[in-house]
């Protein structure tokens, strides 16, 4: 996939979360990025690691834990 394609689509991921054109292109750039690098670290593919990085994005986006995370926490 050619970089400009592959940053578009993740892109229009952002766009339907609520991003403006512009930050979401930034977001993408950048999400795109980390995922070379956590690939690289993890021993891993990029496309392994931007699903985990885009899964990551959009619970946060909803304002919610991953559910593997949401047993890990303390009522105090």
């Amino acid at each position: 996939m050619k970089e400009e394609e592959e940053n578009n689509q993740v892109a229009r991921i952002f766009e339907k979360m609520g991003a403006d054109k512009e930050g979401a292109q930034r977001m993408a750039g950048q999400l795109i990025k980390r995922a070379e690098q956590k690939a690289e670290e993890n021993k891993t593919t990029k496309i392994i690691e931007l699903q985990k990085l885009l899964e990551l994005s959009i619970y946060g986006a909803q304002g919610l834990l991953k559910p593997e995370e949401n047993g890990d926490l303390d009522e105090k």
